[in-house]
């Protein structure tokens, strides 16, 4: 299994994309990055997109993707959500307004994108993949995912706060090689953290004392601005396992 880290930042701004990873050239994890760090022929080879919630860095870019790949598909390509994100999707992005409707162009029985409700803590198959939705604690209906492959596997937390559940999956997952969860704002901002349902690193501290496992985790979404004021905050958790998530990384399993 291949993961590329197209973007894992909590915010915009030069040499920085939004969250987004691609497992195996053909399944997508968010929805920040696609356009901006793919290639037009990477797009097309995308089959499969799960996303994880509705927020805007985690989507941003699905329309400007629909551009570039209609016309060049010979099946819609899926769009895995759950029913609260996909009602979203409708409603606010591709409602003719804000964007054409691709679900239904160019036509209703072979669109470009076709959305496909997701439920929690069952397992789709997907391009050689297993991957199954777990729901988080964020402002909106959120879910993580674990991606296996039959040999090895990674879970992705999404934006969260403190939560319980992907925790307990994770220790669960016997060929669990990568843990990917989130950082997004400074210790002295615990407060914003709590009102929009983040992690600070103190926060995080805690919540990797429930990983019972010695796999490496990977943290994103850190502020762009609050970058240098977060990374000694990270390291002095003093936990082996924490290591920040590069842009551009690829992993091998």
């Amino acid at each position: 299994m291949e993961l590329r880290i197209l973007g894992c930042s909590g915010g915009e701004a030069e040499g920085e994309r939004l969250t987004g990873l691609l497992v195996n050239k053909s399944v997508a994890l968010d929805a920040g990055s696609l356009t901006g760090a793919l290639t037009v022929p990477e797009q097309i080879a995308i089959r499969h997109i799960f996303i994880s919630h509705s927020h805007l860095d985690h989507i941003c870019t699905l329309p400007f993707f629909t551009k570039n790949v209609f016309g060049h598909v010979e099946a819609p390509v899926e769009i895995h959500a759950l029913p609260e994100t996909l009602d979203v999707l409708r409603r606010h992005l591709f409602n003719d307004e804000l964007w054409p409707d691709f679900s239904v162009i160019p036509t209703k029985d072979q669109p470009t994108i076709r959305y496909t409700e997701v439920e929690p803590e069952r397992a789709y198959e997907v391009e050689g993949l297993s991957i199954t939705p777990i729901r988080v604690n964020h402002l909106v209906p959120c879910v993580g995912y674990k991606v296996e492959d039959g040999k090895d596997a990674f879970i992705f937390t999404s934006d969260t706060t403190i939560t319980d559940r992907i925790w307990e999956v994770a220790n669960a997952t016997p060929n669990l090689r990568l843990l990917i969860t989130e950082a997004s704002f400074p210790n002295d901002q615990e407060w914003l953290a709590e009102a929009s349902k983040h992690l600070t690193p103190a926060m995080l501290g805690q919540e990797l004392k429930k990983l019972k496992r010695d796999v490496p985790v990977g943290i994103y979404h850190l502020t762009p601005g609050d970058r240098p004021e977060m990374l000694p905050e990270l390291e002095a958790l003093k936990d082996p396992r924490v290591r920040l998530l590069e842009q551009n990384a690829i992993f091998q399993f």
